[in-house]
């Protein structure tokens, strides 16, 4: 059986990048444009009508605008990746505020926007399911079980995914971090006075150089993939690197969710 395509619908005002950007996304075979339009009244239309799995966007839009746009497809179940020559961070935090999951500047390879809308829906199908997974109506017998075992070996992975790779400056002060922070959420209240100098205490070494160096690794992440994965597991696309503090509470939090479930037992 022929596997579904996914559909998509596009909103630009130049319609010959668009006919390129579909010629782009369907030589491949997994992805048909269903509608193409250059004027906001058009496109909500065009989305209500087709419902599409992706709608690919411009901030500006004939009549109106791609916020006017998002704002009444909130509940359209389309992923919405807004792609755009305006790189300002006031407009890429409106439009993750009013539903885009993701915001991308021009000029774009139709390969790397591909990437991100397969990467995407894949995240959205996988929330989907957990969502799935918990809304179970008859009650499960829980085994308990330690809920932080293999963590170390996560949160290595998803550094490295990032980019922080073992034999980068700051890495093991950077996974003892995320750690820490998993297993007591309160060391992320005094990070400067507390977190810090007991990771030194473990590396013999100061407080200064573990907190220079963990900045140093999210650095670097920010410099290769970090800002995408870094996306993928808060939800919140960020133009400029986070903070040591916000890097690892955010992870600390992604790695506590993504534990703490215990192990379901059939029977």
């Amino acid at each position: 059986m022929e596997q579904r395509k996914v559909s998509v619908v596009i909103g630009d005002r130049d319609l010959f990048y668009s006919q390129r950007l579909k010629y782009s996304l369907e030589r491949r075979g997994s992805l048909h444009v269903v509608g193409m339009t250059d004027n906001g009244p058009e496109l909500l239309e065009i989305i209500r009508r087709h419902r599409p799995d992706v709608v690919l966007m411009d901030v500006l839009l004939g009549e109106r605008d791609g916020f006017w746009v998002l704002e009444r497809i909130k509940d359209s179940g389309s992923l919405c990746i807004m792609v755009s020559a305006i790189d300002n961070d006031v407009l890429v935090r409106r439009a993750i505020t009013l539903g885009a999951a993701y915001y991308m500047a021009k000029p774009i390879q139709g390969d790397l926007l591909l990437e991100r809308i397969e990467q995407l829906l894949d995240i959205r199908g996988e929330r989907k399911e957990l969502l799935r997974s918990q809304k179970t109506e008859e009650p499960l017998t829980v085994v308990k079980r330690d809920p932080w075992e293999g963590l170390e070996a996560e949160v290595s992975v998803c550094l490295s995914r990032m980019g922080i790779s073992a034999g980068l400056k700051g890495y093991h002060f950077v996974r003892q971090a995320v750690m820490m922070a998993v297993e007591d959420q309160e060391v992320l209240t005094g990070i400067t006075k507390g977190l810090y100098p007991d990771i030194a205490k473990m590396y013999k070494t100061t407080a200064s150089k573990v907190e220079r160096a963990i900045r140093h690794a999210v650095s670097a992440a920010w410099k290769a993939n970090g800002q995408q994965v870094y996306f993928e597991i808060s939800g919140c696309l960020m133009a400029e690197k986070p903070t040591n503090g916000q890097f690892i509470a955010v992870m600390a939090e992604y790695f506590r969710i993504k534990n703490r479930a215990a192990i379901p037992k059939i029977g």
